[in-house]
This record gives C-alpha cells, sequence and structure tokens, in this order.
C-alpha cells in the first residue's frame, strides 16, 4: 500500500480501508477517496421525528441526519441528540450516504471545549538563565 503525501487521498488496490483520523475510505477505480467531510456553524433547525439538524448557510443551511452510531459530544462528555436545540454552535464530521444524504459521523453541539493548558512558561515568556 503507497500513502499519498496528501491527506485527502489513499492510493490502493484493493478493498475500503479504515482512516483512523480521516473515517472511512472508499475505492474509486484505484483510487481511495475520503467521503467524510468536517461542518461547522449554528442550528437554524431541529426536527426530532426524523432525527435531523439543520446548519445556517450564506445561501440555504444544510441538513444533516443523525444516526445511532453518530457519537455526539457536548461541553466534551457525551450527550444525546435532545442536547441540540435551535441557535446552538455546533460542528462535527459527515459522511455522504449512498442515498445522498449527509449523515453525522460526529457531532459536537455547542461551542468546542477549551484545551487544558500544560503548565509551564506563558506565550511570549523568555526561559531565565541559571548561572
Amino acid at each position: 500500500m503507497t500513502i499519498s503525501k496528501r491527506p485527502d487521498r489513499l492510493f490502493l488496490a484493493g478493498e475500503k480501508v479504515l482512516c483512523p483520523r480521516l473515517g472511512l475510505c472508499y475505492k474509486s477505480t484505484s483510487k481511495l477517496s475520503i467521503q467524510s467531510k468536517p461542518f461547522r456553524g449554528k442550528i437554524s433547525a431541529v426536527d426530532k421525528t426524523a432525527k435531523t439538524i439543520t446548519i445556517e448557510g450564506k445561501d440555504k443551511g444544510r441538513t444533516i441526519h443523525v444516526t445511532s452510531a453518530t457519537k455526539i459530544r457536548k461541553a466534551g462528555k457525551p450527550a444525546t441528540f435532545d442536547d441540540a436545540t435551535a441557535g446552538e454552535e455546533v460542528g462535527g464530521l459527515a459522511k455522504k450516504a449512498p442515498d445522498g444524504k449527509l449523515e453525522a459521523v460526529s457531532l459536537r453541539v455547542g461551542p468546542k471545549p477549551e484545551a487544558e493548558k500544560k503548565p509551564g512558561k506563558a506565550k511570549g515568556e523568555k526561559k531565565k538563565k541559571e548561572n
């Protein structure tokens, strides 16, 4: 197997490949292309019956379907679809299903949790020389 330097393409003569960082890859002739893409925005509508969220867009909104396989998190902790409400910030990874719908692989509801800061010097602080 040969992996290209481009993160969006894998080259392989064979079967489907699971890419841990990028999602599931499907072969198209001899090239495998990544079928999942990141998304982010503000929720404009939630349909609890159809299990979909609509994200505001410049021209039109995008509808993303949430499945039982979707990993949902809110404030860095596991959450459920019921935690998603209109007006909230949202982000995640979606793949195109065979029927053309966008299905969420992962869904983050609310703002990104702040990464824990490592102890040490602050940015721009110079290291003191010891004599």
